[in-house]
């Protein structure tokens, strides 16, 4: 098979006679790809990008050190808001995984970031990836959703979260929102609540 530029599937190089699953990755828009930047740009004295051609796609690769978990794996979307959304004065991004996909790639032990971000208010926001990726997995196009009050009050403290009932259960999420100059407290702090939910 001859892979395209515009292609959007796995390839499966082979390595020493094994076949290497490698990571679903799509290209990312012109938006997304600033994102991606401003995104690993706000990290740099404490992560850094597999390959910086990854930041061209989503997800997108970055190797950390402590306390942050030693990879990354960043689905980031541009948010947006309407007066016709759910829930009013909330932000949303719509998750569109690769071709189509149900599940995020955690290949190579990867820990998913769900992020947004704002490219008006210039903040991001942090989604509670496993609690979105249950059972069968993420519907196309699924909408998650971040109040304005919180983006505000990430923009003036630097961190800010709230508390998210998850649409269908009795369950919730803690959401994070953060300036880019914050975001290594934001990811620790994502990181840890994501622990949290998982012992209890």
């Amino acid at each position: 098979m001859t892979a395209h530029a515009g292609d959007d599937f796995t390839l499966f190089p082979e390595s020493f006679g094994t076949l290497v699953p490698m990571v679903t990755r799509s290209r990312a828009g012109a938006s997304t790809r600033l994102a991606n930047r401003l995104f690993a740009a706000s990290l740099a004295n404490c992560c850094s990008p597999g390959d910086t051609l990854d930041l061209e796609k989503k997800p997108f690769d970055l190797h950390a050190a402590a306390p942050l978990p030693p990879l990354m794996r960043v689905y980031l979307y541009t948010m947006t808001t309407h007066p016709s959304e759910r829930q009013e004065g909330a932000y949303r991004i719509q998750i569109i995984l690769p071709n189509k996909g149900r599940h995020f790639d955690t290949t190579d032990d990867a820990y998913i970031v769900l992020a947004g971000y704002e490219p008006n208010l210039e903040v991001f926001a942090l989604w509670d990836a496993d609690a979105h990726d249950v059972g069968k997995g993420i519907p196309h196009s699924k909408g998650v959703q971040i109040l304005e009050d919180t983006l505000f009050e990430a923009m003036s403290a630097g961190v800010a979260r709230q508390a998210r009932k998850l649409r269908g259960t009795d369950e919730s999420e803690t959401v994070v929102a953060s300036r880019p100059d914050t975001l290594p407290e934001a990811l620790e702090l994502r990181w840890q609540l994501s622990i949290e939910r998982l012992i209890s």
